[in-house]
């Protein structure tokens, strides 16, 4: 039996999701709500109390990045982190550069911003009650914004995170010139993680906007989601 402890809306639990997916191996979700980690659930879970954590035959491994190596040894077909040292090399800094710098470009735009979080906020208690619902609403941006101010973004203007990301869209585009994928010939799992994060930047409408500008960064969304979806 194979379960992932997850939050539905966190970009490395989607990240996680869309490798067990490619690796075809079955598992089933649960999701933990945030009367959960009040109640210290999510301690249990993980001693860092982070999510995804995933257990596989009663064996226990926390952190995206660990899972995803984990999956890589335990299911070695198909590789998603190639065999050459230089391409290995490049996929880990795709992968540490979406983990922990995009991550918070996106967390800011959905969570913080009151447009979209409108739309976002309701998301992270849906599973929960009443109470906790309204509370996520006020709480919820509040955390976000301590979260992005403390590591930097989340004290830029708008107008400057737009370019932050502007640039780094147009930097993907030109990488991806003349490429179906970030590194090498096949999917891996740079294209996964950064995948996962501009998903959740385009969910957004200042990603969106920013997206129509690059049809190469968006025709290569469309091809990881294609090839990570689940089996049917």
């Amino acid at each position: 039996m194979t379960t992932l402890y997850q939050y539905d809306l966190s970009p490395f639990c989607d990240k996680v999701r869309r490798v067990l997916n490619v690796k075809g191996v079955a598992y089933r979700t649960e999701d933990v709500t945030i009367l959960d980690t009040l109640k210290g659930r999510l301690k249990q879970l993980s001693p860092a109390a982070k999510l995804p954590v995933l257990d596989i035959d009663g064996e226990r491994i926390a952190d995206s990045t660990d899972i995803c190596r984990f999956l890589e040894a335990r299911f070695p077909e198909p590789r998603l982190v190639p065999a050459d040292p230089r391409e290995q090399a490049l996929v880990h800094f795709f992968e540490d550069w979406a983990d922990e710098a995009l991550y918070f470009y996106e967390m800011h735009l959905r969570f913080t911003l009151p447009h979209n979080a409108e739309r976002w906020v309701p998301e992270t208690s849906k599973h929960d009650g009443a109470l906790i619902k309204r509370i996520a609403k006020v709480a919820v941006p509040k955390a976000m914004l301590k979260t992005t101010q403390a590591q930097g973004i989340g004290r830029k203007p708008l107008e400057n995170i737009k370019r932050d990301l502007e640039r780094h869209f147009h930097m993907i585009n030109q990488w991806l010139n003349g490429r179906d994928w970030l590194v090498g010939d096949a999917l891996t799992l740079a294209d996964i993680a950064v995948f996962a994060q501009l998903d959740c930047v385009a969910g957004t409408s200042e990603g969106q906007d920013l997206l129509r500008g690059y049809d190469g960064v968006r025709n290569w969304m469309a091809r990881v989601d294609q090839a990570t979806r689940p089996a049917h």
